[in-house]
């Protein structure tokens, strides 16, 4: 079900996202977890982000096209003139083991020195957050050189079943996932491509998959921006 809704139409026509919109029954919280962002400091997804529309997106450095596509398209929407001001871009990078505090804020600065960069403190917080999202788990794959077969290590135990179901192409797309070839390093990564949206009261009423138009965003983000802090669920449906 979750492959279906990364690859799916621009929500229901009674829907007022242009977006994925997440339906009623499925609504999530943003996750009450903290991260180490690129200055050291602790932040916690749901307390120190408190009446912004959050918008949360697993990615890493190595990624050479689909991570930097979003990152640039989000970085063009928040620049736009009338732009809504309370939002903030979490960029959660699925391979702390590369992507050290520097690496990851250099990348970042790329596309716009807002973007908070965030580093999970080990593999199972990386898997809690993929839960907490209701996210495709984050995939390691590793190249047997010989062959050029993969042999594909998991991250964590979040949606195994909906993986399997995916029929990841090494350098292709499936699925809102992404998996990728950087030539010289030992391991790509497959993980869920997209963007989380909640809305100031905390609930995350849309996603965005790539490719998502900018349009689509222009259309969105305001509608949530709008949403009050103490607003109820029902607000943002």
């Amino acid at each position: 079900m979750l492959v279906a809704a990364a690859c799916g139409s621009n929500g229901t026509s009674e829907s007022r996202y242009e977006g994925l919109a997440v339906p009623a029954s499925q609504l999530r919280q943003v996750p009450d977890i903290a991260f180490t962002d690129t200055d050291g400091n602790d932040i916690h997804l749901a307390a120190d982000t408190q009446g912004q529309v959050r918008l949360v997106y697993q990615m890493f450095t190595n990624c050479p096209d689909i991570c930097g596509v979003q990152l640039a398209q989000l970085a063009s929407v928040l620049n736009r003139p009338g732009a809504p001001t309370n939002v903030s871009v979490l960029a959660v990078t699925v391979d702390p083991d590369r992507d050290t505090p520097e690496v990851l804020r250099a990348y970042l600065d790329q596309f716009s020195e807002d973007f908070v960069g965030l580093i999970p403190s080990s593999e199972q917080q990386l898997t809690d957050l993929q839960n907490a999202l209701g996210a495709l788990a984050s995939i390691k794959i590793f190249d047997t050189t010989t062959t050029g077969a993969h042999q594909m290590t998991s991250e964590g135990d979040a949606s195994h079943e909906d993986m399997d179901d995916a029929h990841i192409d090494h350098g292709g797309t499936a699925g809102g996932m992404t998996a990728m070839d950087h030539g010289d390093v030992d391991y790509d990564i497959a993980h869920d491509a997209r963007v989380f949206a909640y809305a100031p009261n905390g609930y995350g009423y849309a996603q965005y998959p790539h490719p998502t138009r900018q349009t689509q965003f222009d259309h969105d983000l305001p509608i949530l921006a709008g949403i009050e802090p103490d607003a109820p669920v029902e607000a943002g449906l």
